[in-house]
Protein backbone atom coordinates (compact mmCIF):
# COMPACT_ATOMS: atom_id res chain seq x y z
CA UNK A 1 0.00 0.00 0.00
CA UNK A 2 1.27 2.82 -1.12
CA UNK A 3 1.29 6.54 1.37
CA UNK A 4 2.15 9.65 0.67
CA UNK A 5 5.14 11.37 2.40
CA UNK A 6 4.36 15.01 3.35
CA UNK A 7 7.18 17.43 1.96
CA UNK A 8 8.18 18.47 5.39
CA UNK A 9 6.38 17.94 8.52
CA UNK A 10 6.00 14.34 8.13
CA UNK A 11 9.96 13.84 7.09
CA UNK A 12 10.71 11.81 10.46
CA UNK A 13 11.57 8.94 8.12
CA UNK A 14 13.18 9.95 5.63
CA UNK A 15 15.76 12.69 8.01
CA UNK A 16 16.82 9.45 9.73
CA UNK A 17 18.49 8.45 6.41
CA UNK A 18 20.84 11.00 6.39
CA UNK A 19 21.62 10.35 10.29
CA UNK A 20 25.08 10.30 10.53
CA UNK A 21 26.85 6.77 9.87
CA UNK A 22 29.37 5.17 11.56
CA UNK A 23 32.58 5.73 9.95
CA UNK A 24 33.93 2.35 8.18
CA UNK A 25 37.59 0.57 8.23
CA UNK A 26 36.84 -1.21 4.66
CA UNK A 27 39.92 -2.30 2.73
CA UNK A 28 40.81 -1.00 -0.87
CA UNK A 29 37.14 -1.19 -2.69
CA UNK A 30 38.94 -1.65 -5.67
CA UNK A 31 41.65 -4.49 -6.58
CA UNK A 32 43.32 -5.46 -9.96
CA UNK A 33 42.23 -8.61 -12.15
CA UNK A 34 38.21 -7.92 -12.26
CA UNK A 35 36.14 -10.98 -12.19
CA UNK A 36 34.02 -9.56 -14.14
CA UNK A 37 34.48 -7.62 -17.76
CA UNK A 38 31.86 -5.72 -19.57
CA UNK A 39 28.54 -6.99 -17.59
CA UNK A 40 25.79 -5.65 -18.46
CA UNK A 41 22.88 -6.88 -16.20
CA UNK A 42 19.37 -8.37 -17.63
CA UNK A 43 15.96 -6.49 -16.93
CA UNK A 44 17.54 -3.49 -15.58
CA UNK A 45 14.79 -1.27 -14.58
CA UNK A 46 13.47 1.54 -12.46
CA UNK A 47 11.12 0.79 -9.60
CA UNK A 48 7.50 1.35 -9.46
CA UNK A 49 5.87 4.44 -10.31
CA UNK A 50 4.71 4.73 -6.26
CA UNK A 51 8.01 3.65 -5.15
CA UNK A 52 10.84 5.71 -5.16
CA UNK A 53 13.05 6.07 -8.23
CA UNK A 54 15.44 3.30 -7.18
CA UNK A 55 17.26 0.83 -9.68
CA UNK A 56 16.12 -2.80 -9.38
CA UNK A 57 18.02 -5.59 -11.59
CA UNK A 58 17.88 -9.23 -11.67
CA UNK A 59 21.27 -11.92 -10.74
CA UNK A 60 21.41 -14.99 -11.01
CA UNK A 61 22.33 -16.82 -7.41
CA UNK A 62 23.03 -20.47 -6.55
CA UNK A 63 23.53 -23.90 -8.09
CA UNK A 64 21.08 -24.49 -10.24
CA UNK A 65 20.53 -20.35 -11.21
CA UNK A 66 18.06 -18.76 -9.70
CA UNK A 67 17.14 -15.43 -10.95
CA UNK A 68 16.56 -12.91 -7.80
CA UNK A 69 15.71 -9.32 -7.99
CA UNK A 70 17.99 -6.80 -6.37
CA UNK A 71 17.90 -2.90 -5.63
CA UNK A 72 20.93 -1.35 -6.48
CA UNK A 73 22.54 0.89 -3.53
CA UNK A 74 25.13 2.82 -3.78
CA UNK A 75 25.84 3.50 -0.10
CA UNK A 76 25.97 0.13 1.88
CA UNK A 77 28.39 -3.12 1.62
CA UNK A 78 26.26 -6.41 2.07
CA UNK A 79 24.29 -8.20 -1.01
CA UNK A 80 22.01 -10.14 0.56
CA UNK A 81 18.39 -11.82 -0.13
CA UNK A 82 15.31 -13.59 1.17
CA UNK A 83 16.08 -17.48 2.71
CA UNK A 84 13.32 -19.47 3.42
CA UNK A 85 9.59 -19.20 4.00
CA UNK A 86 9.38 -16.00 6.87
CA UNK A 87 8.66 -12.60 6.64
CA UNK A 88 8.19 -10.94 3.10
CA UNK A 89 3.93 -12.13 3.21
CA UNK A 90 3.47 -9.43 1.52
CA UNK A 91 5.61 -9.70 -1.68
CA UNK A 92 5.76 -11.23 -4.93
CA UNK A 93 9.26 -11.42 -4.91
CA UNK A 94 11.14 -15.28 -5.72
CA UNK A 95 12.90 -16.29 -2.40
CA UNK A 96 16.26 -17.49 -2.68
CA UNK A 97 16.82 -21.51 -2.37
CA UNK A 98 20.02 -22.62 -1.05
CA UNK A 99 21.61 -25.05 -3.31
CA UNK A 100 24.89 -27.24 -3.95
CA UNK A 101 27.48 -24.45 -3.75
CA UNK A 102 26.21 -22.30 -0.77
CA UNK A 103 28.38 -22.28 2.53
CA UNK A 104 27.53 -20.88 5.69
CA UNK A 105 30.21 -18.50 7.21
CA UNK A 106 31.94 -18.88 10.73
CA UNK A 107 31.92 -15.76 13.26
CA UNK A 108 35.35 -15.89 13.07
CA UNK A 109 35.62 -15.57 9.50
CA UNK A 110 37.14 -12.24 8.09
CA UNK A 111 34.46 -11.63 6.21
CA UNK A 112 31.64 -11.42 9.40
CA UNK A 113 34.41 -9.68 10.87
CA UNK A 114 34.08 -7.00 8.58
CA UNK A 115 30.61 -6.83 8.90
CA UNK A 116 29.88 -7.22 12.84
CA UNK A 117 33.20 -6.69 14.29
CA UNK A 118 31.34 -7.02 17.60
CA UNK A 119 29.74 -9.46 17.17
CA UNK A 120 29.31 -11.90 20.52
CA UNK A 121 31.38 -15.18 18.94
CA UNK A 122 31.51 -17.90 21.21
CA UNK A 123 32.49 -21.04 18.93
CA UNK A 124 34.19 -20.58 15.27
CA UNK A 125 31.88 -22.90 13.54
CA UNK A 126 28.82 -20.79 14.64
CA UNK A 127 26.78 -18.78 12.06
CA UNK A 128 27.58 -15.50 11.08
CA UNK A 129 24.34 -14.34 12.29
CA UNK A 130 23.27 -10.68 12.01
CA UNK A 131 19.71 -9.21 13.61
CA UNK A 132 18.68 -5.52 13.42
CA UNK A 133 15.45 -4.39 15.06
CA UNK A 134 13.57 -1.51 13.55
CA UNK A 135 10.67 -1.63 15.87
CA UNK A 136 11.31 1.78 17.29
CA UNK A 137 10.79 3.33 14.13
CA UNK A 138 7.52 1.25 12.61
CA UNK A 139 9.75 -0.77 10.61
CA UNK A 140 10.09 -4.06 11.53
CA UNK A 141 12.82 -6.34 12.01
CA UNK A 142 15.09 -8.92 9.94
CA UNK A 143 17.75 -11.56 10.94
CA UNK A 144 20.07 -13.70 8.94
CA UNK A 145 23.45 -15.25 8.67
CA UNK A 146 26.21 -14.95 5.71
CA UNK A 147 27.02 -17.53 3.43
CA UNK A 148 29.46 -17.76 0.38
CA UNK A 149 27.36 -18.67 -2.83
CA UNK A 150 28.10 -18.71 -7.01
CA UNK A 151 26.74 -15.66 -8.61
CA UNK A 152 26.72 -16.17 -11.94
CA UNK A 153 26.95 -13.14 -14.93
CA UNK A 154 25.80 -14.12 -18.65
CA UNK A 155 27.68 -17.62 -18.93
CA UNK A 156 30.77 -16.54 -16.26
CA UNK A 157 29.92 -17.99 -13.05
CA UNK A 158 31.81 -16.35 -9.67
CA UNK A 159 31.67 -18.50 -6.57
CA UNK A 160 32.65 -17.94 -3.02
CA UNK A 161 30.77 -14.77 -3.23
CA UNK A 162 30.03 -13.41 0.20
CA UNK A 163 25.95 -12.96 0.72
CA UNK A 164 23.62 -12.22 3.14
CA UNK A 165 20.18 -15.26 3.49
CA UNK A 166 17.64 -13.18 5.55
CA UNK A 167 15.74 -15.80 6.90
CA UNK A 168 13.28 -13.64 9.03
CA UNK A 169 11.89 -10.44 7.83
CA UNK A 170 9.02 -8.93 9.36
CA UNK A 171 9.43 -5.47 7.53
CA UNK A 172 7.13 -4.85 5.01
CA UNK A 173 8.69 -5.72 1.11
CA UNK A 174 9.39 -3.59 -2.13
CA UNK A 175 7.09 -5.59 -4.23
CA UNK A 176 8.66 -7.89 -6.33
CA UNK A 177 12.33 -7.56 -5.16
CA UNK A 178 14.32 -10.33 -2.90
CA UNK A 179 16.92 -8.00 -1.55
CA UNK A 180 19.23 -5.27 -1.90
CA UNK A 181 23.26 -5.02 -3.93
CA UNK A 182 25.20 -3.05 -2.42
CA UNK A 183 27.82 -1.33 -4.44
CA UNK A 184 29.34 0.53 -1.76
CA UNK A 185 33.34 1.32 -1.09
CA UNK A 186 33.66 -1.77 0.92
CA UNK A 187 34.77 -5.41 1.37
CA UNK A 188 31.53 -7.17 1.03
CA UNK A 189 30.05 -4.54 -1.74
CA UNK A 190 29.20 -6.71 -5.12
CA UNK A 191 31.81 -4.26 -7.22
CA UNK A 192 34.20 -5.13 -4.45
CA UNK A 193 34.28 -8.57 -4.32
CA UNK A 194 34.13 -8.80 -8.40
CA UNK A 195 37.44 -6.90 -8.19
CA UNK A 196 35.37 -4.07 -10.24
CA UNK A 197 37.08 -0.82 -10.63
CA UNK A 198 34.03 0.84 -12.61
CA UNK A 199 29.65 0.90 -13.34
CA UNK A 200 27.44 2.47 -14.61
CA UNK A 201 23.93 3.10 -14.73
CA UNK A 202 20.55 5.20 -15.65
CA UNK A 203 17.47 5.36 -13.84
CA UNK A 204 14.16 5.84 -15.89
CA UNK A 205 12.78 4.41 -18.61
CA UNK A 206 14.98 1.81 -20.38
CA UNK A 207 17.34 1.78 -17.36
CA UNK A 208 20.56 0.29 -17.41
CA UNK A 209 22.99 -1.05 -15.35
CA UNK A 210 26.59 -2.60 -16.35
CA UNK A 211 30.04 -2.90 -14.93
CA UNK A 212 32.95 -2.35 -16.53
CA UNK A 213 32.80 -0.13 -19.94
CA UNK A 214 29.72 -1.23 -21.05
CA UNK A 215 27.42 2.31 -21.00
CA UNK A 216 29.93 4.23 -19.50
CA UNK A 217 29.19 7.63 -19.52
CA UNK A 218 31.87 9.68 -22.19
CA UNK A 219 34.22 12.17 -20.80
CA UNK A 220 33.50 15.62 -22.34
CA UNK A 221 35.64 17.76 -20.08
CA UNK A 222 33.38 18.90 -18.05
CA UNK A 223 30.83 16.79 -16.91
CA UNK A 224 33.15 14.60 -14.71
CA UNK A 225 34.49 15.08 -10.82
CA UNK A 226 36.57 13.26 -8.53
CA UNK A 227 34.99 10.92 -5.99
CA UNK A 228 36.45 11.94 -2.64
CA UNK A 229 38.12 9.26 0.13
CA UNK A 230 36.38 9.74 3.21
CA UNK A 231 38.33 11.46 6.28
CA UNK A 232 38.62 9.54 9.21
CA UNK A 233 35.46 10.77 10.73
CA UNK A 234 33.62 9.90 7.44
CA UNK A 235 31.79 6.77 6.47
CA UNK A 236 34.17 4.85 4.44
CA UNK A 237 31.16 3.44 2.31
CA UNK A 238 29.91 6.40 0.73
CA UNK A 239 30.47 8.42 -2.23
CA UNK A 240 31.53 11.65 -1.92
CA UNK A 241 31.39 14.54 -4.07
CA UNK A 242 33.14 18.22 -4.26
CA UNK A 243 29.88 20.12 -4.83
CA UNK A 244 30.98 24.04 -4.35
CA UNK A 245 27.94 25.52 -5.57
CA UNK A 246 24.10 25.87 -7.36
CA UNK A 247 23.28 28.27 -10.82
CA UNK A 248 19.95 29.26 -11.09
CA UNK A 249 19.07 30.34 -14.86
CA UNK A 250 22.62 30.33 -15.27
CA UNK A 251 23.47 32.44 -12.61
CA UNK A 252 25.69 31.57 -9.23
CA UNK A 253 23.79 31.82 -6.03
CA UNK A 254 26.32 34.26 -4.47
CA UNK A 255 24.47 33.83 -1.16
CA UNK A 256 25.19 30.44 -0.12
CA UNK A 257 28.61 31.18 1.33
CA UNK A 258 32.08 29.21 0.07
CA UNK A 259 32.72 25.90 1.94
CA UNK A 260 28.68 25.81 2.68
CA UNK A 261 28.92 21.93 1.51
CA UNK A 262 32.25 21.51 2.96
CA UNK A 263 33.60 18.58 5.25
CA UNK A 264 33.61 20.18 8.89
CA UNK A 265 36.68 18.96 11.30
CA UNK A 266 34.26 17.03 13.21
CA UNK A 267 33.26 14.56 9.83
CA UNK A 268 30.06 16.79 9.60
CA UNK A 269 28.63 17.62 6.24
CA UNK A 270 30.03 16.72 3.09
CA UNK A 271 27.96 15.61 0.15
CA UNK A 272 27.54 11.82 -1.17
CA UNK A 273 25.34 10.16 -3.54
CA UNK A 274 22.36 8.08 -2.61
CA UNK A 275 20.10 5.78 -5.41
CA UNK A 276 18.24 4.30 -2.51
CA UNK A 277 17.12 8.42 -1.10
CA UNK A 278 15.06 9.72 -3.02
CA UNK A 279 15.21 13.17 -2.22
CA UNK A 280 17.93 15.57 -2.45
CA UNK A 281 19.08 17.03 0.65
CA UNK A 282 20.83 20.61 1.14
CA UNK A 283 22.64 21.90 4.46
CA UNK A 284 19.86 24.60 6.19
CA UNK A 285 21.76 27.57 4.87
CA UNK A 286 22.12 26.61 1.06
CA UNK A 287 18.77 25.11 0.85
CA UNK A 288 17.09 28.12 2.04
CA UNK A 289 18.90 30.69 -0.45
CA UNK A 290 17.62 28.21 -3.26
CA UNK A 291 14.29 28.16 -2.02
CA UNK A 292 14.07 31.84 -1.77
CA UNK A 293 15.45 32.22 -5.29
CA UNK A 294 13.09 29.52 -6.89
CA UNK A 295 10.24 31.13 -4.72
CA UNK A 296 10.65 34.64 -6.33
CA UNK A 297 11.35 33.46 -10.14
CA UNK A 298 7.83 31.68 -9.56
CA UNK A 299 6.19 33.81 -8.20
CA UNK A 300 7.22 36.73 -10.49
CA UNK A 301 5.38 35.09 -12.78
CA UNK A 302 2.36 35.41 -10.80
CA UNK A 303 2.21 31.93 -9.09
CA UNK A 304 2.86 32.17 -5.42
CA UNK A 305 3.52 29.52 -2.74
CA UNK A 306 0.96 27.54 -1.22
CA UNK A 307 2.79 27.46 1.82
CA UNK A 308 4.35 30.06 3.92
CA UNK A 309 6.78 28.29 6.01
CA UNK A 310 10.85 27.44 4.78
CA UNK A 311 11.27 23.80 5.13
CA UNK A 312 9.83 22.60 2.16
CA UNK A 313 8.16 24.45 -1.21
CA UNK A 314 5.00 23.66 -2.96
CA UNK A 315 2.65 25.25 -5.86
CA UNK A 316 -0.92 24.56 -6.33
CA UNK A 317 -0.32 22.30 -9.59
CA UNK A 318 -2.88 23.52 -11.74
CA UNK A 319 -0.99 26.98 -11.58
CA UNK A 320 2.60 25.59 -11.81
CA UNK A 321 1.31 24.08 -15.20
CA UNK A 322 2.24 27.35 -16.46
CA UNK A 323 5.27 28.06 -15.19
CA UNK A 324 8.32 28.12 -17.00
CA UNK A 325 10.47 26.73 -14.08
CA UNK A 326 14.07 28.32 -13.25
CA UNK A 327 17.10 26.01 -14.51
CA UNK A 328 19.34 24.61 -12.28
CA UNK A 329 22.63 23.18 -12.13
CA UNK A 330 25.31 21.89 -9.69
CA UNK A 331 28.51 23.12 -9.51
CA UNK A 332 31.30 20.85 -8.93
CA UNK A 333 35.38 21.93 -8.36
CA UNK A 334 34.22 25.68 -8.33
CA UNK A 335 32.45 25.24 -12.31
CA UNK A 336 35.13 22.63 -13.20
CA UNK A 337 32.25 20.78 -13.59
CA UNK A 338 28.56 21.71 -14.20
CA UNK A 339 25.23 19.16 -13.87
CA UNK A 340 22.52 20.50 -15.45
CA UNK A 341 19.21 18.98 -14.20
CA UNK A 342 15.48 18.63 -15.88
CA UNK A 343 12.90 19.81 -14.11
CA UNK A 344 11.76 16.62 -12.88
CA UNK A 345 15.12 16.29 -10.84
CA UNK A 346 13.85 18.22 -8.90
CA UNK A 347 10.27 19.44 -8.89
CA UNK A 348 7.51 16.79 -8.96
CA UNK A 349 3.50 16.65 -8.39
CA UNK A 350 2.94 15.60 -4.60
CA UNK A 351 -1.04 15.18 -4.73
CA UNK A 352 -3.81 15.90 -6.71
CA UNK A 353 -3.32 19.43 -5.26
CA UNK A 354 0.42 20.29 -4.92
CA UNK A 355 3.65 19.76 -7.21
CA UNK A 356 6.75 19.87 -4.73
CA UNK A 357 10.39 20.80 -4.59
CA UNK A 358 12.32 17.61 -4.06
CA UNK A 359 15.13 19.27 -2.84
CA UNK A 360 14.85 19.30 0.83
CA UNK A 361 16.67 20.66 4.14
CA UNK A 362 18.91 18.56 5.92
CA UNK A 363 18.79 17.85 9.79
CA UNK A 364 22.31 17.54 10.28
CA UNK A 365 24.70 19.78 7.63
CA UNK A 366 24.80 16.61 5.04
CA UNK A 367 24.16 16.78 1.41
CA UNK A 368 22.28 13.65 -0.42
CA UNK A 369 22.33 13.85 -3.62
CA UNK A 370 19.23 11.19 -4.59
CA UNK A 371 18.05 9.01 -7.09
CA UNK A 372 15.20 12.11 -8.03
CA UNK A 373 18.13 14.32 -9.13
CA UNK A 374 20.26 11.57 -10.99
CA UNK A 375 17.34 10.13 -13.30
CA UNK A 376 17.37 10.47 -16.95
CA UNK A 377 21.22 10.62 -17.35
CA UNK A 378 24.07 7.94 -16.97
CA UNK A 379 26.03 8.11 -14.00
CA UNK A 380 29.98 6.02 -13.85
CA UNK A 381 31.71 5.84 -11.32
CA UNK A 382 35.45 5.38 -12.18
CA UNK A 383 37.13 3.95 -8.72
CA UNK A 384 40.58 4.07 -7.90
CA UNK A 385 42.43 3.72 -4.31
CA UNK A 386 42.66 7.51 -4.96
CA UNK A 387 39.11 7.94 -4.92
CA UNK A 388 38.40 7.78 -8.20
CA UNK A 389 36.01 9.80 -10.48
CA UNK A 390 31.93 10.48 -11.51
CA UNK A 391 31.34 11.08 -14.80
CA UNK A 392 27.67 12.30 -15.40
CA UNK A 393 26.22 12.22 -19.11
CA UNK A 394 24.70 15.55 -20.16
CA UNK A 395 20.48 14.98 -20.00
CA UNK A 396 20.56 15.28 -23.67
CA UNK A 397 22.43 12.63 -24.11
CA UNK A 398 21.29 10.60 -21.25
CA UNK A 399 19.07 8.39 -23.16
CA UNK A 400 15.18 8.67 -23.41
CA UNK A 401 14.09 11.58 -21.14
CA UNK A 402 9.79 11.23 -21.04
CA UNK A 403 8.06 14.15 -19.45
CA UNK A 404 5.92 13.56 -16.33
CA UNK A 405 3.05 14.66 -18.36
CA UNK A 406 -0.51 13.94 -17.13
CA UNK A 407 -1.93 10.70 -17.95
CA UNK A 408 -4.74 10.91 -20.29
CA UNK A 409 -4.69 14.87 -20.22
CA UNK A 410 -4.50 16.72 -22.89
CA UNK A 411 -1.73 19.20 -21.82
CA UNK A 412 0.99 16.82 -22.58
CA UNK A 413 4.57 17.73 -21.45
CA UNK A 414 7.36 18.21 -24.43
CA UNK A 415 9.29 14.95 -24.18
CA UNK A 416 12.42 16.65 -22.99
CA UNK A 417 10.82 18.92 -20.35
CA UNK A 418 13.87 20.67 -19.18
CA UNK A 419 14.44 23.83 -17.32
CA UNK A 420 12.75 26.87 -18.35
CA UNK A 421 9.75 25.17 -20.81
CA UNK A 422 6.68 24.79 -19.65
CA UNK A 423 6.69 22.77 -16.33
CA UNK A 424 5.82 19.17 -16.15
CA UNK A 425 2.23 18.01 -15.20
CA UNK A 426 2.57 15.17 -13.73
CA UNK A 427 5.43 13.20 -11.31
CA UNK A 428 4.87 11.09 -8.28
CA UNK A 429 6.53 12.26 -4.90
CA UNK A 430 4.99 8.83 -3.18
CA UNK A 431 7.23 6.42 -1.93
CA UNK A 432 5.79 3.20 -0.23
CA UNK A 433 6.08 2.86 3.69
CA UNK A 434 7.94 -0.64 2.35
CA UNK A 435 11.03 1.03 0.79
CA UNK A 436 11.48 3.53 4.18
CA UNK A 437 11.99 0.32 6.17
CA UNK A 438 13.85 -1.17 3.91
CA UNK A 439 16.67 1.93 3.33
CA UNK A 440 16.26 2.19 7.39
CA UNK A 441 17.53 -0.92 7.61
CA UNK A 442 20.51 -0.57 5.02
CA UNK A 443 21.70 2.55 6.57
CA UNK A 444 22.48 0.26 9.50
CA UNK A 445 25.35 -2.54 8.27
Amino acid sequence: MAVAMPAARSLLLLLLLVAPLAPGSSEAAVRPNPKIVNWVADNARASTPDSFGALVFDLSVGTPRQTLSFVMDITEQLVWAQCGQHGFTQSQAPTFRPGSSFAPIGCKDTACQSLAPDDNCIHPDDHCNYAWDFQRHGSGSMSGYLATETFSFGAKSVPGMVFGCSDNVTARALGGVSGFAGFGRAPLSLVSQLHVSKFSYFIDDNSFLGLGDAGAAPALGNNSTPLLLATTKQDSYLYYVNLTGIQVDGELLADIQAGAFAVKEDGSGGVFLSTTIPYTFLPEAAYQVLRQELASRIRSQGVAPMNATSDDLYFLKENFRSVKVPRLALVFDDADAAMELNVKNYFSIYDEWRTCLTILPSPNGAAVLGSLLQTGRTMTYDIHGDGGQLTFEPVAAGGPDPALAHAGGPDLAPAHAHAGAPAPARGSLVITGTLLAWVLLFQQF
